[in-house]
């Protein structure tokens, strides 16, 4: 009987030592069919792209596989930009440019008595017309009450401007004029570098915008209600009124002071406005409306000083012809590459 339950013991390890071997010889050949040979003819694992897997054997921690830049993307965000187009983008910065320049020769003009109010009141009159002239042909016709709300709006403003021109007159007497010429340049550089130059950052007025509804959609000038302005075009926006009020503050009269806010108004706030306006509308229209702006500019310069002169036709011949060129060269060394190894590019716009 002993003997017996010896050879049934040594039985039932043969068959249990059978199964394991079973098993592994099952599991080196389900390892051998998910090999692939290296070269040299060594069997090598195939490498995986997991992400908490850990280590994979036969691998280092930074392996990096040759099917790691499979999915790589270059240049997929790159603008292929041609000169023309260039050179008539950056037509509006020097537009924006020239209207710094302007209101910087009308202010000297006022400030030397070669403009009196009751001048410059007829030149912020007509310019009020002109702009609205303009509103009117880009965006097509206002309905009357439309039309009367916006003129209740233009009074509440002006009327606010004239109260506070005594205001505005006193506001920096304890403060030396070379202070006060030294701060209006560096505001007037705050305010063209942080300035919105982008479409976007003009918004067309709801009123303009629903009356293209009546149009047909194939008209080239439909205009929508844009995004609002950025921290940036605020900035710009606030400096020019700040550098407005310091100059306003050196005026004789309480009503040359009036007058020359009114005028710096309607160029810091309504001529963003118009000039959007006018190139959705024709880019004839605007390339010759910028090419009037800068002649009109020069011959406000010219009289005052030569070396101004100078400087501004300098200035806007880098930023119309030279910078364009310079941004077209480099644009053949620009490299991008994609894939997804990036960050996830989060989007809080819900209307996307």
């Amino acid at each position: 009987m002993g003997r017996a339950k010896v050879k049934e013991q040594d039985g039932a390890e043969a068959t249990s030592t059978e199964n394991e071997q079973n098993l592994r010889i099952h599991r080196l050949t389900k390892l051998h069919q998910q090999q692939q040979h290296t070269g040299d003819g060594s069997p090598q694992v195939k490498w995986q792209k997991v992400v908490y897997g850990g280590m994979q054997a036969g691998y280092e921690d930074n392996h990096t596989d040759s099917s790691f830049l499979e999915a790589m993307v270059m240049n997929a965000n790159v603008v292929k930009r041609d000169t023309w187009t260039t050179i008539r983008d950056s037509v509006a910065i020097a537009q924006y440019v020239c209207v710094v320049a302007m209101v910087s020769a009308v202010w000297t003009y006022s400030l030397n008595g070669v403009l009196d109010a009751s001048l410059l009141l007829i030149l912020d009159s007509v310019l009020l017309l002109l702009g609205f002239f303009v509103l009117l042909l880009t965006t097509g016709s206002i309905s009357v009450a439309i039309l009367c709300r916006y003129a209740l709006y233009f009074t509440y403003f002006v009327s606010g401007l004239y109260v506070l021109a005594p205001v505005f007159q006193t506001l920096t007497r304890s403060i030396s004029s070379d202070s006060i010429w030294a701060l209006t340049i560096c505001l007037l550089m705050v305010h063209l570098c942080f300035h919105d130059y982008i479409d976007a950052s003009t918004r067309t007025p709801p009123a303009f915008a629903a009356s293209q509804g009546s149009k047909s959609d194939d008209l080239p000038r439909k205009l929508t209600v844009k995004k609002p302005a950025t921290l940036s075009g605020n900035v710009s926006l606030n400096a020019s009124i700040v550098a407005s009020v310091l100059i306003a503050s050196r005026l004789p009269s309480s009503l040359l002071v009036f007058a020359l806010m009114l005028f710096s108004s309607e160029f810091f706030l309504l001529f963003p406005l118009v000039t959007c306006c006018m190139k959705q509308y024709s880019v004839k229209l605007h390339l010759g409306f910028s090419s009037v702006l800068i002649a009109v500019t020069m011959g406000l310069i010219f009289p005052l000083n030569r070396l101004a002169l100078v400087l501004f036709v300098v200035v806007i011949i880098f930023i119309v012809l030279v910078c364009p060129y310079w941004l077209i060269r480099i644009q053949e060394y620009k490299f991008e590459i994609n894939g997804p190894w990036d960050e996830a590019k989060l989007c809080f716009d819900l209307d996307q």
